[in-house]
């Protein structure tokens, strides 16, 4: 074979070799956004069906919950106990006021989206709300989280954290 020739089959080569690599970085980088998108729409199906184990099942087992004003919580199961009275007091329904702005990093991802959340209060229910619950009869809110992958590779939300913009 001339040079020329083998210079431009290792050119092709390199070339083919390298739009491969890309397409598989942005192959995979637009199914993590899929499943985080998924992800989110999972936990509103779980809040507005006050669905507990579908929301718990949303969440990192390193979970950090962090509402305006208060100390928040760590972990899965103190998350799910906060749940408790939070769903046996009130009904949810949610508006996306904002779609959610995914930004990856690596097995890690900042979600940032605005709700607005309203609660239908259940006037028989006897249970008071822990600290960091929503009370309003609607609440406006900025969100931002960090999802992160658990050891199974899912996409879990490892920080939940918002505040108030009405």
């Amino acid at each position: 074979m001339s040079a020329i020739r083998t210079s431009f089959l290792a050119a092709l080569l390199a070339m083919t070799f390298a739009t491969t690599s890309l397409l598989s970085f942005v192959g995979h980088a637009g199914s993590d956004h899929e499943e985080i998108l998924a992800l989110y729409q999972g936990w509103i199906r779980a809040v507005e069906g006050g669905d507990i184990d579908g929301y718990v099942g949303g969440l990192h087992p390193d979970v950090s919950l962090r509402p305006p004003g208060v100390m928040g919580l760590d972990g899965r199961d103190n998350y799910r106990n906060f749940l408790g009275p939070v769903f046996e007091t009130a009904r949810y329904e949610i508006t996306i006021d904002t779609p959610h702005n995914i930004t990856m990093m690596g097995d890690a991802a900042v979600v940032e989206y605005d709700y607005t959340i309203r609660r239908i209060v259940d006037a028989s229910a006897d249970a008071d709300l822990p600290e960091g619950a929503l009370q309003g009869e609607s609440t406006t809110s900025h969100y931002i989280d960090v999802v992160a992958k658990d050891d199974s590779g899912a996409w879990k939300i490892r920080l939940h954290s918002w505040s108030m913009t009405l």
